[in-house]
């Protein structure tokens, strides 16, 4: 379920459903027609817990006619009217769906032709619909500045309507089609219960460049959620079972490879303790973790001493609460390589050992970064021009130069490329595929080869300048009895590839992983 932010729909908490006059539809909250009644709602009160805090329960109640046009709907957004005083630029609001935190956080926007000092809280994408009944919605609301006036309570917070009194919040409920939309207000009535609500403990990885990062780390989703099953979770519920810490049964642990977190290269997992005291239980060990899995994660102790992927990097490996990293609040467990790791183990970097490899065969200068022209650290894969054959694509990237002065830095042309292969399948590459920027198709050139021994393909005449090249793609094809693992030299899925300017002095030298192929049968 993707709970973006319904949690602060709760801030109109216990709705009950009354209608507003449809007199002004446009004129007052939420300032668009609203009148076909959704299945949802909250009834009943709104629990605070006195700490910013505030939860409820949703109840779905399906129409009883199965023609009703919003007997199916889903709830796709809440938009709540927000008090004009409130201090929304200081005014921090976070969601949670059944102790996991919304994926997509609240946001206040200012609704086009509204009344002037019209503000509106936005919760949307959603994704409930009619098997959410009784799912549990908590927003928090704190300050982004501490001390200042924000509104950290239901009263500074909503616009309560004519006569209503003080924290009466005002919610539209709407689903995808627009069409099926309620307006339900309710009036606060404070409830504290004995438990607290879940209070999470995350565990995070995130890959950090140093000067000597090449390719810089591209986060995907296929690889966040391989990082998270076997070097995070793994690791955490197998040592809680161990020392037997008791978890909160709320809170289904839980990973958030999400497309903005697989982009930001974090990858988390999550869960929660059944109180502090629980998760003290696993403190010494989360310090030890933090070290060992700071190496492992760059694949130190692996025959190559570093992964392809993260040339030039280090692991931040960190236990805190929920967060957006690297603001990661204190939580149940608090352990940070960073700081926790000894020293020889804290700066170690990602660079592995290179012996094995004996290319290229020409002599230019193979420093990474000293032209502006790289490439991505994956390789994606894509149909080849038959059922029996596969493109594996290099993208190219625009870098900086390390030094933009020098003659090497001041290239501007992407003269050609060259990829480490296997002489031994010739017969194997069916096909060069080339798709500068601009380019609607691929296209496809014979194979091209150095000479005997020198496990060189050529792909040459490029000319490419630095707008076409940002983006574009070098394919290899290959006929499906063979795959990039065997066809390069290298290993772990990973191909070499250089980018020659036109004095052919240049050519910095990058690997290139198959991403979709690395963890193949595995995610």
């Amino acid at each position: 379920m993707n709970h973006a932010a319904v949690a602060a729909l709760l801030i109109a908490a216990a709705f009950v459903a009354a209608p507003l006059p449809s007199a002004a539809q446009n004129e007052a909250f939420p300032y668009f027609k609203c009148g076909v009644p959704t299945p949802y709602s909250f009834p009943g009160v709104s629990r605070s817990y006195g700490n910013g805090t505030f939860c409820g329960t949703l109840v779905v109640t399906p129409p009883t006619n199965a023609s009703d046009p919003c007997a199916k709907a889903d709830l796709r957004k809440i938009e709540v009217s927000i008090n004009p005083a409130c201090d929304v630029k200081n005014t921090i609001v976070k969601a949670t769906i059944n102790g996991v935190p919304t994926t997509v956080s609240p946001s206040f926007f200012v609704p086009a032709g509204a009344p002037e000092g019209s503000v509106v809280l936005r919760m949307t994408q959603l994704g409930l619909g009619l098997g959410s009944d009784g799912d549990n919605i908590c927003i928090t609301l704190s300050a982004k500045t501490p001390g200042a006036n924000a509104c950290t309570n239901l009263e500074s917070l909503c616009q309560a309507p004519p006569g209503a009194p003080p924290g009466t919040c005002v919610a539209a409920l709407v689903d995808t089609t627009l069409r099926c939309c309620k307006v339900n207000e309710v009036s606060p009535s404070e409830v504290t219960p004995v438990r607290p609500p879940p209070r999470l403990t995350c565990f995070y990885m995130h890959p950090r460049p140093t000067p000597a990062a090449g390719t810089p780390f591209k986060g995907e989703i296929k690889g966040c959620k391989w990082a998270a099953e076997n070097l995070l979770k793994g690791s955490v519920l197998s040592q809680i079972a161990a020392v037997g810490a008791v978890m909160d049964e709320r809170v289904t642990p839980f990973t958030n490879c999400s497309d903005e977190n697989a982009v930001r290269s974090v990858t988390n997992f999550c869960w929660a303790f059944n109180s502090s005291a629980e998760g003290a239980k696993l403190q010494d060990w989360a310090v030890k973790l933090v070290t060992r899995l700071r190496l492992e994660a760059i694949g130190y102790e692996t025959k190559y001493k570093c992964s392809p992927w993260l040339i030039g990097h280090q692991m931040d490996v960190i236990f805190g609460g929920y967060g957006i990293f690297p603001d990661i609040p204190p939580g149940d467990i608090n352990a940070d390589a960073n700081k926790d790791a000894p020293p020889e183990i804290s700066d170690i970097v990602c660079t592995p050992d290179l012996s094995t490899l004996t290319y290229p065969k020409c002599t230019c200068n193979t420093t990474v970064r000293n032209t502006q022209f790289g490439v991505e650290n994956w390789v994606y894969t894509y149909p080849g021009r038959k059922p029996t054959t596969t493109l594996y694509c290099f993208t190219v990237q625009i870098l900086n130069a390390t030094d933009p002065t020098s003659p090497c830095g001041r290239t501007d042309k992407l003269y050609k490329a060259e990829i480490w292969g296997d002489d031994k399948q010739r017969q194997k590459l069916k096909g060069i595929a080339i798709q500068p920027v601009g380019a609607k198709n691929f296209t496809y050139r014979s194979p091209s080869w150095g000479g005997p021994g020198d496990q060189t393909i050529k792909v040459s005449q490029l000319n490419w300048t630095p707008q076409q090249a940002k983006g574009s793609k070098i394919c290899l094809e290959l006929d499906s009895t063979t795959d990039l693992d065997s066809f390069c030299l290298f290993g772990l899925k990973t191909c070499w590839i250089n980018f020659f300017d036109e004095s052919l002095a240049c050519c910095p030298l990058y690997p290139s992983t198959a991403i979709d192929k690395l963890f193949e049968g595995v995610v």
